[in-house]
């Protein structure tokens, strides 16, 4: 199920001249840059039930709400983007609607929460938050597979995003929040702000099972150029390590793929860069 929009997102301020109500406004700034490309990730899973790094800004909006007083709280609005809009609004019944917009707010909040955490190596955190997120995009018909792997791609995809959202902590507030406690929302702090900004790892995804068409195979070096089935982008190919010792026997599935033209599922591991797989390392070939 789809829904339009996501409710109100809240994020807070504390401690420092945020308690005076006043943050800096540079620090501010790339703090919200960070958080609109955050929460339109988000927003963009939640809403349109796949993730494209290259696409976010076709697909969905990130506005800014008017402030609230007394506070230094900005909320934002998530909503479809205007073509997507008038393509995914159906008529629901008003409790159906209220219940999926609900999921839709959870799955966006846990998801942001998810991908800060794990920047922030608080695996405690990350993980709750994915819990959260794939068990509210499992409410709005998608199966936990494909939750787990959008939820992974984002939360890799969105190290920059992350350092600038942290960009006040530590000189003009004491912390920051996004979204609601029941959501995997939690206060980051200094000390998760010297972690975030720490240099970049090599992305290397969970271990996963993907389809893939073979149009290279170099059964000395045991590499190959790979397709995989379902991508965005059909028709591009990123490189393949096998490690699969299975690769060394005469009519192995991976030959026999690579000569019939055929796909072939494959346990391996994903290398990302900028959210996008660029290599995989390919352990299994998976029995018919």
């Amino acid at each position: 199920m789809q829904v339009e929009k996501v409710d109100p997102i809240r994020i807070k301020f504390d401690g420092l001249d945020a308690d005076r109500h006043i943050v800096e406004l540079e620090p501010l700034a790339l703090s919200l840059r960070g958080a609109s490309k955050l929460i339109a990730s988000g927003g963009q899973v939640a809403l349109t039930g796949r993730y494209s790094k290259r696409e976010i800004g076709n697909s969905v909006k990130v506005y800014a709400l008017p402030p609230q007083p007394g506070s230094y709280d900005i909320w934002v609005l998530v909503q479809a983007g205007f073509g997507l809009a008038a393509a995914v609004t159906v008529p629901l019944l008003p409790y159906i609607d209220v219940a999926i917009r609900t999921a839709a707010t959870k799955a966006t909040e846990a998801l942001v929460n998810a991908t800060i955490a794990r920047w922030a190596n608080k695996p405690k955190e990350m993980d709750a938050a994915n819990k959260v997120a794939v068990r509210a995009l499992e409410e709005m018909g998608h199966t936990a597979r494909a939750a787990i792997q959008m939820a992974e791609r984002l939360s890799l995809s969105n190290h920059a995003g992350v350092k600038m959202l942290v960009s006040p902590i530590g000189t003009s507030a004491q912390t920051l929040q996004v979204g609601h406690l029941d959501s995997g929302a939690f206060p980051v702090t200094e000390t998760d702000r010297a972690e975030i900004e720490k240099v970049e790892p090599i992305e290397i995804g969970a271990e996963q099972v993907m389809t893939i068409s073979i149009s290279e195979l170099d059964l000395v070096t045991k590499t190959c150029k790979v397709s995989v089935v379902g991508d965005e982008q059909p028709n591009r190919r990123v490189s393949g390590q096998i490690t699969d010792p299975l690769l060394g026997v005469p009519n192995n599935p991976y030959s026999t793929a690579f000569d019939r033209q055929i796909p072939i599922a494959v346990k391996c591991k994903p290398q990302y860069s900028e959210g996008e797989i660029d290599r995989i390392f390919i352990s299994d070939a998976m029995q018919e």
